[in-house]
């Protein structure tokens, strides 16, 4: 059995997913639930910012499918 270090842009990935996933969840975005005074795209500053996020989360799993993230490389430096 090898072991694998993560690269950089699968370390860059983690990061960012979790921080994405971080933001989503956060609590504090409740503080505005009875407010309409902040829009986003004409939304409630909830919706905007959640569909936001979410377009974003998006983008960084398309990204990290389009490379490969998480296939280790086999023995001779060919991929599997």
């Amino acid at each position: 059995m090898t072991k694998r270090k993560m690269s950089g842009v699968s370390k860059l990935i983690w990061l960012i997913l979790i921080i994405g996933f971080a933001a989503m969840e956060f609590p504090g975005v409740l503080f505005f639930h009875d407010k309409v005074e902040p829009f986003i795209f004409g939304l409630p500053f909830i919706y905007g910012y959640i569909i936001i996020l979410w377009a974003i989360m998006c983008i960084v799993l398309f990204y990290a499918y389009r490379v490969n993230w998480g296939e280790g490389n086999s023995e001779g430096g060919e991929k599997k």
